[in-house]
C-alpha cells in the first residue's frame, strides 16, 4: 500500500501502510480515524492541542465514530469486538441520549460530551478500550525488535521502543503519562497529506465493515455522521402531481393528504441510505414523525404500498412526457431488476420485483436491530374528546337540516347551491344516475352548511348511524358521499353493500368501512382479487371479509368525503 503514499526520506512510509493491516476488530481504524479526527479539528474544548493528543480524548472520538455506524445505521463490528457491548452501556446508563432524526454538528458535539464524562467516570470501559491499540498499531516501526517477544510483554515493549527511537526511527507517536505524543515529522507528513491519508483509512475502514456485512447496502455512506441529506424536491414534486390527480390517503394513519404531505422511507432512510422513488410513499407528517427509523408492518402495509406504487406509475405515464417518465422510473428498472420501461407498467412483474427486492433488505435490516412491524397508533380520538360536544354538534346539525331541506328547487340550482339528501338506505341502492332525482325528494342549501368540496352531480349527503368508524365518523353524523370510487379503493372510506350482511349497528346489508384488498394472478395471468377486507376504524367492530367467491353479491356504493 505504500505505493499509495508520498514518499518521504526520513519516514518509514512501508511501516506507515502496515499499521491496518490485520482486522480482527474495529480497534485499529477506530484509534487512526480518531487521531486523524484530533489532528484536523478536534473540539473548541480540547485539552491539547498540537502533536499532544490526551488518550481519554481519543477514546471518546472512537466512541463517537463508532456511534454512528452501529447505533444509528445499525452495522455489525462482528462477532469479537467488543465495541458494541461498550456502546451498549454507554446507551443503557443515559436518561438524555436519544435517536435524533436529524443530525447536526451541535449534535455531535452534545454526543461527544457525554462520552467524555462517561468514560471519565467509568475506568474500567475506558482500560478496555485503550489495552492493546495504542501500543500495538505501533507494530510495524519496531518489527524485528519484537520478534519471538510473548505478547504478554509486547505493550510495555512498544512503549519503551517508541520512547528510546522518537527521534532515530520516527514511530508514528511516543507516550506520555496518560497522552501520546506525535512525532513532528508525522505531524507535518499527515497535515500536508490529510486528504490522502484519510481517504485511505476511511476506505480500510469501509472495506473492514462491508466484511462483517455482507449484504447490508451503502456501507460507504454510513462510516460516519451524515449532517445533510439529500433534497427529495424532486420527489416531492412527483407525489404532488399524483396526488392532484388521485386522493391517496396515508397508508399508517388512514387520513386524508389534502392538507399536505411528508414522504416516507418505506426502508428506513438509516438503512437505504438513498431517496429512490421506488421506496418512497407519500403520508401524514404525524405517521412519518412516529415510524422514524422502524421497519413498518409488512403484513398491514406492503400490499397497500404495492399498489399505491403501481397507481401513481400508471398516472404518471400519462401526465408527464415519456422522457420525464423514464427519468423519474429510473431507479424502479436497474434497482428492482425490472428488464425494461414496459415492465414497469406490468403489475404482475413490479408485484413480483418489490417482493424479490424488498423482503429480503427487510430481513437484512431486521437482523441488524431496526424495530420490526412498526404499526401507525390510530387512536380514539373520539374517547378523548368530550361526549356532550360531540352530542350538542350532532343536535346543531341536525337543527339546520330540520330547518332548511326543501323539495323546491330549481333545476339550474340543483348540484350547483344545493345538494340531494338521501335516506342511507335509498342511497345504498345503487340506482342509476337517471333515477337521481326520482329518490331526492329533499335538498339542502349547502350555504346552510360546512363544505370543502367543489361539487359534482355524483355527490350526496346522508345520515349515518353507528360507531364503527369513530372518531372519524360519530354516530349520527351527516355526511357528503360521491358515488363511484376511481382510482384504487385502498384506504378509502367507502359505502358497500352486501348480500346476506347484518350491520351491528344497523341490522342493514349495507356498512360504511375503509376498503383494503389483495390482488393475485389466476391461471390465465389475469389479476383478480384474492380477498377484500373492510376494516372499521373503531377496533372494538370485526373485521368484513369478502372472499373472491362472495364478489357477486357484494358492491361499493359510494366514497366518503367529508363530514358536514
Amino acid at each position: 500500500m505504500n505505493k499509495y503514499f508520498p514518499k518521504s526520506s526520513f519516514l518509514n512510509i512501508a511501516a506507515f501502510s502496515r499499521i491496518l493491516k490485520k482486522r480482527t476488530t474495529s480497534y485499529k481504524y477506530l484509534f487512526f480515524l480518531a487521531i486523524l479526527a484530533r489532528l484536523s479539528h478536534g473540539t473548541k474544548k480540547a485539552r491539547h492541542p498540537g502533536n499532544e493528543i490526551q488518550l481519554i480524548d481519543i477514546a471518546t472520538e472512537m466512541l463517537l465514530i463508532a456511534w454512528f455506524p452501529h447505533n444509528y445505521f445499525k452495522l455489525s463490528f462482528g462477532v469479537q469486538d467488543q465495541f458494541a457491548s461498550i456502546l451498549n452501556k454507554f446507551l443503557n446508563s443515559q436518561v438524555n441520549i436519544t435517536e435524533e432524526q436529524s443530525v447536526s454538528k451541535a449534535s455531535v458535539d452534545r454526543l461527544r460530551i457525554s462520552l467524555y464524562d462517561w468514560l471519565s467516570h467509568n475506568t474500567n470501559e475506558l482500560r478496555l478500550i485503550l489495552k492493546y491499540v495504542p501500543y500495538r498499531l505501533l507494530t510495524p516501526f519496531f518489527e524485528e525488535e519484537l520478534r519471538g517477544l510473548p505478547d504478554t510483554k509486547k505493550n510495555l515493549k512498544i512503549k519503551e521502543l517508541s520512547d528510546y527511537y522518537f527521534e532515530e526511527k520516527n514511530p508514528l507517536y511516543k507516550f506520555s503519562g496518560e497522552s501520546i505524543v506525535i512525532n513532528d515529522h508525522w505531524f507535518n507528513y499527515i497535515n500536508n497529506n490529510f486528504a490522502i491519508i484519510e481517504g485511505w483509512v476511511k476506505w480500510q475502514w469501509c472495506d473492514y465493515l462491508q466484511s462483517r456485512n455482507p449484504s447490508v447496502p451503502a456501507i460507504p455512506r454510513k462510516i460516519l455522521p451524515v449532517f445533510n441529506r439529500m433534497s427529495m424536491n424532486k420527489e416531492t414534486r412527483y407525489w404532488t402531481k399524483i396526488l392532484e390527480l388521485e386522493k391517496i390517503p396515508c397508508i399508517y394513519s388512514l387520513q386524508s393528504l389534502d392538507n399536505g404531505f411528508a414522504l416516507d422511507h418505506f426502508l428506513p432512510w438509516t438503512f437505504v441510505t438513498h431517496n429512490q422513488l421506488w421506496n418512497l410513499i407519500p403520508v401524514n407528517s404525524s405517521a412519518n414523525s412516529s415510524k422514524s427509523n422502524n421497519l413498518p408492518d409488512l403484513e398491514r402495509y406492503f400490499q397497500e404500498f404495492i399498489e399505491i406504487q403501481s397507481t401513481a406509475i400508471h398516472l404518471a405515464k400519462d401526465i408527464f412526457s415519456e422522457r420525464k417518465w423514464q427519468k423519474y422510473m429510473e431507479s424502479y428498472v436497474s434497482d428492482l431488476h425490472l428488464n425494461s420501461y414496459v415492465e414497469v407498467l406490468d403489475e404482475v412483474k413490479l408485484e413480483t420485483a418489490y417482493k424479490n427486492t424488498i423482503l429480503p433488505l427487510y430481513e437484512i435490516a431486521k437482523s441488524n436491530g431496526f424495530g420490526t412491524d412498526w404499526q401507525y397508533p390510530i387512536e380514539n380520538k373520539l374517547i378523548q374528546n368530550n361526549t356532550n360536544e360531540i352530542d350538542s354538534s350532532v343536535v346543531i346539525i341536525q337543527d339546520i337540516f330540520d330547518d332548511n331541506l326543501t323539495d323546491q328547487v330549481p333545476e339550474n340550482e340543483k348540484f350547483i347551491t344545493s345538494l340531494p339528501f338521501y335516506p342511507l338506505d335509498i342511497a345504498a341502492g345503487g340506482f342509476a344516475d337517471s333515477e337521481i332525482d326520482d329518490y331526492a325528494k329533499q335538498w339542502i342549501d349547502i350555504e346552510k352548511i360546512d363544505l370543502s368540496k367543489t361539487l359534482t352531480n355524483d355527490m350526496f349527503i346522508s345520515q349515518v348511524h353507528g360507531y364503527s368508524m369513530e372518531p372519524l365518523i360519530p354516530d349520527g353524523s351527516y355526511c357528503l358521499f360521491k358515488y363511484g370510487v376511481a382510482g384504487s379503493r385502498n384506504g378509502r372510506v367507502v359505502l358497500v353493500k352486501k348480500s346476506g350482511y347484518e350491520d351491528p349497528d344497523t341490522r342493514a346489508s349495507f356498512t360504511i368501512k375503509r376498503y383494503f384488498s389483495r390482488k393475485a394472478v389466476n391461471n390465465d395471468f389475469e389479476w383478480q382479487h384474492e380477498k377484500i377486507e373492510l376494516k372499521p376504524d373503531n377496533p372494538s367492530y370485526p373485521v368484513l371479509i369478502v372472499e373472491p367467491d362472495e364478489a357477486e353479491d357484494f358492491v361499493v356504493i359510494a366514497e366518503f368525503l367529508q363530514l358536514v
